[in-house]
């Protein structure tokens, strides 16, 4: 069986689990999009959702019934990435399709992922835990710069994916852009994986990858009832609580890191948002506004 076709099983399978199903509900979801399955291959693409994707599959038998459980943020980076594999698929994984797509497809023009040949290698130091030497160029100077990076995650934010580690010298994980590297040298040196989570914990509390803002602060925003319908079904951050929802307007609290990826967000939403606390954010977002103006 050809893999494009099995990744989109399992797409349309981890779909239709978000809510209990049974398994004739999931062959017959599958029929839909033309995908006859088998009672056998049916429970094997089950099993090996559980087994290759991680995903946390319940069967309960009272009600005879599967569903997808388990933490919501990482089978949301797992969907995040199937998709985009279906997709390369669904174009029929070369350049003749992806050409012929472009012509009917509007794409927003930061969302081209710079820097994506650089995965491999990166995931691969990641997955062995190996220590890489990097040569990097910032956007705001020509001098090339050296890391010793021990590497943990790749994240995106609009449209640009970052490598997150430690690196020599630095007390503090660092992020860098993918799409400013320009040298990558795998080494055989180990990666403490105790580093792991220091450097998930150390970016939970951050929009985006700038940590310049210092410790993560308890943020209240106000929403005009319009603005908090968009900001509900997509959050700022996943720290993002609903306090008051009603005609007056949308109330939520962050916990965040408050640096310059928040203070753009805040001010292209103009009139839209008013910052309740902290004062200090407050007050800077009116001195932006005045001097933009």
């Amino acid at each position: 069986m050809r893999t494009s076709a099995r990744l989109r099983r399992y797409l349309l399978l981890l779909e239709r689990m978000r809510r209990p199903c049974s398994f004739a509900e999931l062959r017959d979801h599958l029929d839909q999009y033309g995908l006859k399955l088998s009672t056998r291959t049916l429970h094997r693409d089950i099993e090996q959702i559980r087994d290759e994707l991680g995903a946390e599959v319940v069967y309960d038998r009272p009600s005879n019934t599967y569903q997808l459980q388990g933490p919501h943020e990482a089978m949301a980076r797992t969907l995040q990435l199937l998709e985009r594999a279906v997709l390369g698929t669904l174009l029929g994984a070369d350049a003749g399709g992806i050409g012929r797509a472009s012509q009917h497809v509007i794409m927003e023009q930061h969302g081209r992922l710079s820097g994506l040949a650089r995965w491999p290698v990166l995931l691969r130091a990641i997955d062995e835990r190996r220590m890489v030497r990097v040569d990097y160029r910032r956007f705001q100077s020509e001098r090339e710069q050296h890391f010793e990076l021990r590497p943990h995650f790749l994240k995106e934010y609009q449209g640009r994916w970052y490598v997150l580690g430690m690196a020599a010298g630095y007390d503090r994980p660092i992020s860098l852009g993918l799409d400013r590297i320009v040298g990558l040298h795998p080494t055989a040196q180990r990666v403490p994986a105790k580093e792991k989570d220091m450097v998930r914990d150390f970016y939970a509390h951050v929009i985006g990858v700038d940590t310049s803002g210092g410790e993560p602060r308890s943020i209240r925003l106000k929403f005009t009832a319009l603005q908090g319908r968009y900001v509900k079904a997509l959050p700022l951050h996943p720290s993002q609580q609903v306090v008051q929802d009603d005609a007056d307007g949308c109330v939520v609290d962050l916990f965040v890191v408050p640096n310059m990826e928040l203070e753009q967000a805040l001010l292209a939403l103009g009139n839209s948002v008013e910052v309740l606390r902290p004062a200090g954010l407050a007050a800077k977002l009116r001195r932006m506004h005045a001097a933009a103006g």
